[in-house]
């Protein structure tokens, strides 16, 4: 059994890392107490795989973009510390959030109209925050998520609303602004990518609305409105470019 020399750590004299919650490919994200103001936060790690300065530069975008989104609604996850630690490996700090994912709400039953209702006006709210922008160097920029899917939206419990639910993972999100060096190679998740995301195209926030109503229709009904044949990207390709979704009945 390894054990993770991470846990126990103390990050920038205040972080101490208690658990390793969640891994992906972008990092690891971490359960640790504020042991200077106190409470629980969450930690996130770049991977070590990815310290390259064009992912680290992508990496901190992220944190800026959540700490700035997270300010203007409480529909996006919030960000509140930035730091590096003695390895030179980038981590920010943000709200710890415990719940239950879209997804997991998805298959355990049928959502009943209402509560759809209410889930889905949240996620709009946190998408049309987003789309609004924020300022970066003095201009705006409409954020766009890229990655909008069920395992992407936290749902939990809220003493004042009830259920509040909170869109995760920036970490592709595309900054609209001029910027010439960039490439727009695919990246997000086949079954719910628009078409022009699948062909590399410049994205607005019609890109996410797609998304969205592929998310909608399957919180419905939980099924896909659209289904490909095997999960290869060429076969996802004709399937947003050509295949009618399924209705409702």
């Amino acid at each position: 059994m390894t054990t993770d020399s991470n846990i126990g750590r103390l990050l920038s004299n205040r972080y101490q890392l208690v658990e390793m919650v969640g891994k992906g490919a972008m990092g690891r994200v971490y359960r640790a107490e504020d042991t200077l103001l106190g409470g629980v936060l969450a930690v996130k790690f770049l991977a070590q795989t990815l310290l390259n300065t064009r992912m680290r530069d992508r990496f901190k975008a992220e944190a800026r973009t959540c700490a700035q989104l997270g300010q203007k609604s409480i529909h996006i996850v919030r960000v509140i510390d930035f730091g590096v630690n003695e390895e030179d490996v980038p981590f920010y700090v943000m709200e710890y959030l415990q719940g239950q994912s879209l997804s997991e709400i998805i298959n355990a039953q049928p959502i009943p109209l209402p509560r759809f209702l209410s889930l889905s006006r949240q996620i709009c709210l946190g998408l049309q925050c987003a789309h609004q922008g924020v300022v970066i160097d003095g201009k705006n920029c409409p954020i766009i998520h890229r990655d909008i899917k069920p395992s992407n939206i936290l749902v939990s419990r809220d003493a004042l609303v009830g259920e509040l639910v909170k869109i995760l993972d920036f970490g592709i999100a595309k900054l609209i602004q001029e910027d010439a060096g960039q490439t727009n190679s695919f990246m997000g998740t086949l079954a719910y990518s628009s078409p022009e995301q699948m062909e590399g195209r410049e994205l607005d926030a019609r890109s996410d609305i797609y998304s969205l109503g592929v998310m909608m229709f399957e919180m419905l009904t939980g099924k896909m409105p659209l289904q490909a044949e095997t999960h290869a990207f060429g076969s996802w390709y004709k399937v947003h470019h050509f295949q009618p979704p399924r209705s409702f009945e």
